[in-house]
């Protein structure tokens, strides 16, 4: 089993004015396989986005008249990932797992995760470490 960090570091940023208060800004790494990986935001998108690409999946965009998709490909393997607001449906062709792109409770975001990564890519799970 792979193994990988997400740290955070929180900034503090004076919002400019005499109104605006002190404003915190969140910023979160992964280091997997000794390589960082800068997130914008600990999601389920953007922790699968990292990891497959980090695996050597290819990522497109696909547009038809009703929806867009986030297709990942690698060798015969295509992975589409279609995103309404808060929700994401990820699907193989076999196999379709549909979840909430924000989860507060990190256990449950990196359960969810490993779920995605295992059934729909076929990547072994990964053990994280915050």
């Amino acid at each position: 089993m792979k193994c990988a960090t997400i740290s955070k570091t929180v900034d503090l940023l004076d919002g400019g004015c005499n109104v605006c208060g002190i404003i915190e800004n969140e910023n979160y790494t992964l280091v997997l396989d000794e390589q960082a990986v800068p997130l914008d935001e600990l999601t389920v998108n953007e922790l699968v986005t990292a990891i497959v690409l980090k695996e050597g999946f290819k990522r497109s965009y696909e547009t038809d008249v009703i929806d867009d998709f986030t297709l990942y490909k690698k060798e015969a393997q295509i992975i589409r990932m279609k995103e309404e607001f808060d929700h994401l449906t990820y699907s193989n062709g076999t196999e379709q797992i549909e979840t909430n792109d924000y989860i507060i409770n990190k256990n449950s975001l990196i359960e969810r995760v490993n779920v995605i990564l295992s059934t729909i890519f076929g990547l072994e799970k990964i053990n994280f470490t915050l």
